[in-house]
């Protein structure tokens, strides 16, 4: 067989060639890479309405009386413009409400693209929820961490979980160094300019409509990864008898919360405690909103998986109903009715989960930061 190198210098030469790849992240300072906005520009409509993240974080520039951040859960539960309207009468002036939401858990994405909101907006509420995932990381993250300018959020890290994000920093230089000669060029949020190639996405693209909310318009699926969703069909139960959301705080211990003790992985409880550093350096009220799932429709009590308070700061609340009271009087199909599959709700679940959380939510925007 012919050798793969005809001498040893040309072996070296490679091996010199491969070892600058692979130091590129560490090698390429925060001032050489091109704008933190193309790490978002760089992102259509399918992971996510990205181009919506892009232009609340870099060209609205008013403050947020309350934005809600985090992935898929968050991002088909909360009728934003729901909220908005109930803010907006309470305090006599217009509100401004936004959802900032993404495909695909973890709370590094959370950590990072809170980050940059931060950077340029003042955000009073922040309304967050439990980015419970064991392994994965946030699916963009390739472009959202970039080693230069992100390296000290590792500081603490196993070197193990260090490298997966140097990795991660590595897959995305060539995107980046392209930005440098070639800026992406931003999707846009609307358009009815001929020749305009409309989103293939039609789910996240609506999020410009609904200040940044996806209402799914699917009906349940138990196995959406193996079968299609059922026709949606809409459906708003009677809200009688249906209990206000609870509120915990740590001057106020709610007994319908109940903790376990099981530790965080220490990737998630790392950039949790990132996540709210950077909250408090910027004056943020933080408060964690549970969500219903219909392996939990029983419960009688909202089961955390750790003690928040603990992980977080003092700075937060936690905000959920018990699930049993919640769907009280309901069938077990009527209940699927308002998801569309075990975790995530469709527009049925929206227009049914906001206005029994709103109230506690309302009540946090004016409560002192340590309440």
């Amino acid at each position: 067989m012919r050798p793969a190198f005809s001498s040893t210098k040309q072996a070296a030469a490679f091996a010199l060639l491969l070892l600058v790849l692979l130091a590129l992240p560490a090698i390429v300072r925060k001032n050489w890479l091109p704008p933190r906005e193309q790490a978002y520009s760089v992102q259509g409509w399918g992971n996510g309405p990205y181009p919506w993240i892009r232009n609340q974080i870099f060209e609205e520039t008013n403050d947020i009386d309350i934005a809600f951040m985090g992935s898929s859960h968050i991002l088909t539960a909360i009728d934003t413009p729901y909220v908005q309207q109930k803010l907006s009468e309470k305090l006599g002036r217009p509100a401004v409400v936004r959802t900032i939401a993404w495909g695909g858990p973890g709370y590094d994405g959370l950590f990072l693209i809170t980050q940059d909101l931060l950077e340029h907006r003042k955000v009073h509420e922040l309304v967050f929820y439990d980015e419970s995932v064991q392994t994965l990381r946030n699916s963009a993250i390739t472009c959202l961490f970039r080693f230069g300018e992100n390296a000290s959020s590792l500081t603490g890290l196993p070197l193990a979980d260090k490298g997966l994000f140097y990795f991660a920093s590595l897959i995305g230089m060539p995107r980046n160094l392209l930005s440098l000669v070639q800026p992406n060029i931003p999707a846009e949020l609307f358009s009815d300019r001929p020749g305009y190639i409309k989103p293939h996405d039609k789910v996240f693209s609506d999020a410009p409509n609904q200040l940044g909310a996806v209402a799914l318009h699917l009906g349940y699926n138990a196995n959406p990864l193996f079968s299609d969703n059922a026709p949606f069909m809409p459906y708003r139960p009677l809200a009688t008898n249906r209990i206000p959301a609870a509120i915990y705080t740590l001057s106020n211990q709610c007994k319908d919360f109940e903790f376990s003790n099981a530790p965080l992985p220490l990737w998630q409880a790392h950039f949790a405690r990132q996540f709210a550093m950077l909250a408090e350096k910027h004056g943020c009220k933080l408060v964690m909103l549970h969500f219903p799932d219909l392996d939990k429709v029983q419960a009688t009590v909202i089961r955390e998986r750790v003690f928040w308070p603990a992980i977080f700061s003092t700075n937060m609340a936690l905000v959920g109903i018990p699930a049993q009271p919640m769907f009280r009087g309901l069938t077990d199909d009527e209940i699927k009715k308002l998801f569309s599959d075990k975790e995530h709700l469709n527009q049925n679940g929206m227009e049914f989960f906001t206005p029994l959380v709103t109230p506690a939510l309302l009540e946090l925007y004016d409560a002192p930061v340590n309440h």
